[in-house]
């Protein structure tokens, strides 16, 4: 009796310990986004570089954190990005998380743009003087080369219509969805219509925006991909090979951090004993 008793006592004081560290995680990287849930796990290849998942890429099965931001100047867009060489998760600017149609949105945010009543203008580019790659008139934006595959981005401007589409906001995009599209005109951006269905048909304000991308646990997000069956058939190859050597990897740790607790007395014993007949 007094062994299961030692048992259930044991139990229960590992079950509170494991709760308080969970816990404890949560509301540090709760202290460190300013957001509620701190995390999302990436459902879709859209971020993707290439079939094969890559450290600092966003991947399929991905947990990325999400840093809340207090405006919309503190998103660096893609066109602002190349400017200044300012990268993240392997292109220029920020990858923003937004909210849209009760679904969230993680893609890069490309370029802020802004309606002054006649013409639509560029954030950054008040004065009109753009780089060699930026080309701006009154109905297209040409970004040349954009992305790991290197493919123009054409932004029709005559369809974004200020009334439905709103006053400013940003453009967004998938970096695989720039990849995988083939045709020449009006590459796959979020708030395209016209031969792309459109993810978000409104350019992305502030209030949408529920935070950026900043960090990365690779893999981890695909185990609840794999338990619920959403979109399995998209989770890189060798993010399964990763994700299971992780796993093995800590339970493994956990095994002989268990086993060395449990027979520290042992173990002790034994190193002492090994240093007397060393000294011998």
């Amino acid at each position: 009796m007094k062994e299961n008793s030692g048992l259930l006592r044991d139990t229960i004081k590992d079950v509170i310990v494991s709760i308080i560290i969970v816990a404890a995680i949560f509301l540090s990287l709760y202290a460190y986004t300013q957001n509620w849930p701190p995390i999302v796990i990436i459902e879709s290849g859209s971020m993707q570089h290439g079939e094969l998942s890559s450290i600092g890429i966003i991947d399929t099965g991905d947990i990325v954190l999400v840093k809340k931001v207090y405006s919309e100047d503190s998103v660096v867009s893609y066109v602002e990005g190349r400017l200044s060489d300012y990268k993240r998760y392997g292109d220029y600017g920020d990858v923003i998380i937004y909210n849209y149609n009760g679904k969230s949105i993680i893609h890069r945010a490309i370029v802020y743009l802004i309606w002054d009543g006649s013409r639509w203008g560029i954030r950054g580019f008040e004065d009109r003087e753009y780089p060699s790659w930026l080309h701006v008139n009154a109905d297209r934006i040409v970004i040349d080369d954009v992305g790991y595959a290197q493919k123009d981005v054409i932004i029709n401007l005559k369809a974004l219509n200020p009334n439905v589409v709103g006053y400013e906001g940003f453009i967004t995009m998938g970096d695989h969805n720039l990849a995988v599209y083939d045709s020449k005109e009006y590459a796959p951006y979020d708030q395209n219509s016209e031969d792309f269905i459109p993810i978000c048909p409104k350019l992305v304000n502030y209030n949408m925006i529920k935070g950026v991308a900043k960090g990365e646990l690779p893999w981890f997000g695909a185990l609840k991909l794999y338990f619920t069956g959403t979109n399995t058939g998209e989770i890189p190859i060798n993010t399964k090979r990763d994700l299971i050597l992780s796993l093995l990897i800590i339970f493994a740790l956990a095994f002989l951090g268990d086993y060395a607790v449990t027979r520290r007395k042992l173990i002790l014993q034994k190193i002492k004993s090994f240093l007397k007949r060393s000294e011998k």
